[in-house]
């Protein structure tokens, strides 16, 4: 079972107009082995990227946004999150893909004064795709005894903004990215950004489930975000350690052009992996799925 490690980020800013001066803190679950075979015959053994959730804190109440996937990993957040001593009023889903919100219930059991809430879309994503019954077994087939009993969604949220300690969140719906109806969350009063999947930060990206016109896209949602001129931007998926820096936004940007560049090109699926790869040596998850699509059994 995968371990999990937070990092230690935080960053105070003090706002010119809220109640409370907020406070950030990131953290990273490693990436952890799979069960089952590779799309393509190529790079590291079946496993998922190293995946975020983001607390946002003032004096007294907190937000957390995304709520991991396995057992391991949500108790080990839960833990994290307890040691901040705060009230934790709100957690927030980016979007619908499982490794986001799987581990929902064991947070709401151990904080159960917290609302979670995502958009209308992410929550109709999870309903009818990622707690289907299909999805649900794959999870269980290549996390075997990880994945969490109880599965539970969010509530739906309507409105765009939520406050916490009188300081502003928004939410910044993106259309298609890695996924469907995917969202970013916006703090004004302390310039950050918490991406979701919007944003990878040295680790490999889920592009297996894009076209050409979907990463258009995400370049232009990408754009957006890099518009806001943000202090600190928290990937969804990133290589543990990794500073959260608003340069992640351009190596996205970059990332997603170079492949489509190089895939013009390439004779070969393993072509255009390999090329890939001596783009990116440093990259974490180098893994064929991302690029080629998920696995199905």
């Amino acid at each position: 079972m995968a371990t999990t490690t937070a990092s230690k980020e935080t960053t105070r800013v003090t706002p010119p107009a809220a109640s409370t001066t907020l406070s950030v803190n990131v953290f990273t679950a490693p990436g952890k082995a799979m069960v089952g075979e590779r799309p393509k015959p190529f790079g590291e053994a079946l496993g998922f990227d190293p995946i975020t959730s983001t607390l946002i804190f003032g004096d007294h109440d907190a937000v957390l946004v995304d709520a991991m996937c396995t057992v391991a990993e949500a108790e080990a957040l839960a833990n994290w999150v307890a040691l901040h001593n705060r009230n934790l009023e709100t957690i927030y889903i980016t979007h619908a893909h499982f490794d986001h919100f799987y581990g929902l219930g064991i947070l709401l059991d151990r904080f159960p004064g917290a609302r979670a809430i995502a958009t209308p879309k992410t929550l109709n994503a999870i309903m009818q795709i990622y707690l289907s019954t299909p999805v649900k077994q794959l999870a269980r087939h290549m996390f075997p005894g990880q994945v969490p009993t109880k599965l539970v969604a969010p509530e739906a949220y309507e409105h765009d903004t939520f406050t916490l300690e009188g300081n502003e969140l928004r939410i910044i719906e993106q259309g298609r990215t890695d996924s469907p109806d995917s969202t970013s969350l916006y703090v004004p009063s302390i310039g950050l950004v918490v991406a979701g999947d919007v944003v990878y930060n040295q680790c490999r990206m889920y592009v297996g489930d894009t076209t050409l016109e979907s990463r258009k896209n995400w370049i232009a949602a990408l754009d957006r975000l890099a518009a806001l001129n943000p202090a600190m931007v928290v990937a969804g998926h990133k290589k543990p350690g990794a500073p959260d820096s608003p340069s992640a936004i351009q190596d996205t940007k970059r990332y997603l052009e170079d492949f489509d560049r190089v895939q013009k090109t390439a004779k070969s699926d393993q072509e255009l992996f390999d090329k890939m790869t001596e783009l990116y040596p440093h990259w974490v998850a180098n893994q064929s799925w991302l690029m080629f699509g998920f696995p199905q059994s």
